[in-house]
This record gives structure tokens, C-alpha cells and sequence, in this order.
């Protein structure tokens, strides 16, 4: 007979297993966290991509970390997602689909999400972060 406290360890274990499971997708995607980064003079109090979501970044900063988001692995001509962002400051939720920048399986690390002032987003791939040289994103436009 299995213990009422062995059956709740043993569906947390499968629950979180499933879980986990999200951020590492099959061949045909890859599962990558997104990290967000408010280039504009607002707090963004919330954003998604495609659906998952992130949380707050302050005006001027990064973080908004989420896990995860699945892309396919492979670069597809035109590949878009679609970004949703909102706070008190902004005043209401906005909707923008944005296309990504080409990318391949090496390039995974992270989804990097980059709010500008004039509402531009740019959306990559990338393994490295803004304070390494090989960032894809260079330049003033870079800066916080």
C-alpha cells in the first residue's frame, strides 16, 4: 500500500518533470527563457512572448526573466513572434508582432527582448549578454 504522502511525492515529481520538459523541446524546436530589456523612460509592469510570460522591468534595466519560450530550431525566413507588454506608467497593454533576427542552434542561450523609446522591439537569439563584446546588439542603440 503506498503512502498518501509517497503519492503526493510521486505526482510533484511528474508534475514538475512535465515542467521541466517545456524549456527542453524536441528536435524540430528549442526551448529558450527570454530576458527582457526597457531601453525607454517607463516601467514595463509585464510582457509575454508568444503567450509566456515575463515580469516587471524597470525603465532603463534588464530582467523580466521567464522560462520558457519555444522557437524553431532552425531560422525560418521571416520568423516572427508575438510580444505583449503593459504597466501603471504605460497605461495600458500593447501588442506588436516582431520579427527575429536569423539565428541557429548555436546561437541558443536566451531570447533577448529589447524595448526601445520609439516602440521599436528587437527580438534575437543569443548565448551572450549586452556587457560581451560578441552581443549581437551594438552601439548607442545597446545602451541603457
Amino acid at each position: 500500500m503506498i503512502s498518501l504522502q509517497a503519492a503526493t511525492k510521486f505526482t510533484i515529481s511528474i508534475l514538475l518533470a512535465f515542467a521541466i520538459s517545456g524549456c527542453q523541446a524536441g528536435n524540430e524546436s528549442m526551448g529558450l527563457d527570454v530576458v527582457g530589456y526597457n531601453h525607454t523612460d517607463r516601467d514595463i509592469g509585464s510582457y509575454s512572448v508568444n503567450g509566456q510570460g515575463g515580469s516587471y522591468i524597470g525603465k532603463h534595466s534588464e530582467g523580466g526573466d521567464v522560462c520558457c519560450v519555444s522557437i524553431p530550431r532552425t531560422y525560418l525566413s521571416g520568423a516572427s513572434v508575438v510580444v505583449r507588454w503593459g504597466g501603471e506608467e504605460i497605461g495600458r497593454t500593447k501588442e506588436k508582432k516582431v520579427r527575429m533576427a536569423p539565428y541557429t542552434p548555436a546561437d541558443g542561450g536566451h531570447l533577448a527582448v529589447h524595448f526601445f523609446p520609439d516602440g521599436d522591439i528587437a527580438v534575437f537569439v543569443t548565448m551572450y549578454y549586452p556587457e560581451n563584446s560578441n552581443y549581437p546588439l551594438k552601439g548607442e542603440k545597446s545602451k541603457f
